[in-house]
């Protein structure tokens, strides 16, 4: 394939893992073999939909050297990985894709499916993304894995295949292979002997989780203006001109958005979500700590649950884009729209994990130091990238 080429499909990709759901924003990535010595891949920090081949990266298979002011993928050792332990792979995609991330939290070492495309799936030990040791992680999982997709421990997964349709085919019947798993392992719970009340409990949301249909997800948003803030609560339309210390609102809701608003200066948009999961998380009154890395870097190392109360709320935000408000869902906060849905998507995992890591005893989130390092890396460098502001 020439380079044009490779380029222009990597673009394409780039766009189809946003409109197809396996990435939020830029977490996710692309390349496409251009040789035997070279593969493109998306650049560090460019939004996928306005991304143009030009601003895509050649990069050297052996030693990951490339030309230009660009700089590729974070994750470029690991697609020079993949194309070194095999000759026939052309097309690589790293993606966050709900049910693969939701397992690769559950500290399994690999995952045996009925699915054929998948196979035996591996599941890498977890390093922090981007380093050697990651790297050197994925060479051994593609050692002992059959099939065309890796998990990444509390991360995500990579699948890959003989052209753009074959990886893009196997990141669905991924997805489709691990709610399977999770879903058999629900059933195989169900059926032990002698169960308590918390544990029938437990089952029961793990039951909601999987295998409900979900009513679509509610939520109330505002959005800051020169003057105030817009909200839509409801249905309707609620404008409000001026931030005021103790304004009085004629919605509950519009008064812990101004005070969000009033204490956070940073924060330009919220999503107060309703979706099934987060709510059914926010009912149980704990402290969400970070199961995935995206979740540390973008949301915060922890998430806690207040009550309904404006300062609580204001106040939780404090270290966190996002706060679980007891029994009404969470609040998400960020300077763009696309950033508090983004956030909307990675906690809903999360609390995915939550409710369905009782099936699973290895299960635990990462490390502090892990989350810390993640979380001041972003709001540092990537963060700032992604927005425009350097870099």
């Amino acid at each position: 394939m020439n380079e044009r080429e490779a380029r222009e499909k990597v673009v394409s990709a780039g766009k189809r893992l946003v409109s197809t759901g396996l990435i939020a924003r830029t977490w996710g990535n692309v390349s496409c073999r251009i040789s035997d010595s070279h593969f493109a891949a998306t650049p560090s920090g460019r939004g996928y939909l306005t991304l143009t081949p030009e601003e895509t990266v050649v990069v050297s298979i052996e030693n990951l050297s490339y030309e230009g002011s660009i700089k590729p993928t974070s994750e470029k050792r690991i697609h020079a990985e993949i194309y070194k332990h095999n000759k026939d792979i052309n097309f690589v995609i790293h993606t966050h894709q709900k049910y693969a991330s939701v397992l690769s939290a559950m500290g399994l070492d690999s995952i045996n499916t009925d699915f054929s495309v998948p196979g035996n799936i591996a599941c890498a030990s977890y390093a922090l993304p981007g380093t050697k040791k990651l790297s050197s992680y994925i060479r051994a999982a593609l050692n002992r894995s059959y099939g065309n997709a890796i998990i990444m421990k509390n991360h995500g997964a990579i699948c890959f295949g003989q052209d753009e349709e074959e990886a893009f085919q196997t990141a669905k019947v991924l997805e489709d292979a691990c709610k399977d798993y999770i879903t058999k392992q629900y059933y195989k719970a169900e059926k032990e002997p002698n169960l308590d009340s918390d544990k029938k409990k437990e089952l029961e949301k793990i039951k909601q989780s999987l295998l409900y249909t979900k009513p679509p997800a509610v939520c109330n948003y505002s959005r800051r203006t020169d003057n105030g803030f817009t909200m839509k609560a409801e249905g309707e339309e609620y404008i409000y001109v001026k931030h005021g210390e103790t304004g009085s609102f004629d919605h509950e809701d519009a008064r812990i958005h101004n005070e969000i608003y009033l204490k956070h200066k940073n924060i330009n948009y919220i999503i107060h979500t309703y979706a099934p999961d987060i709510l059914n998380v926010s009912c149980a009154g704990i402290t969400l700590y970070p199961m995935l890395d995206d979740f540390a870097q973008i949301v915060g190392t922890k998430v806690e649950t207040v009550i309904n109360n404006p300062v609580n709320i204001a106040g939780a935000l404090k270290n966190s884009s996002a706060v679980l408000v007891k029994n009404k869902g969470a609040l998400c906060c960020a300077a763009s729209k696309d950033d508090a849905s983004a956030i909307e998507m990675i906690l809903e995992k999360n609390c995915i994990i939550q409710i369905c890591k009782a099936l699973f005893k290895d299960a635990k989130p990462l490390s502090w130091f892990d989350s810390m390092l993640m979380r001041f890396i972003y709001l540092k460098k990537y963060s700032k990238k992604i927005n425009g502001k350097g870099m």
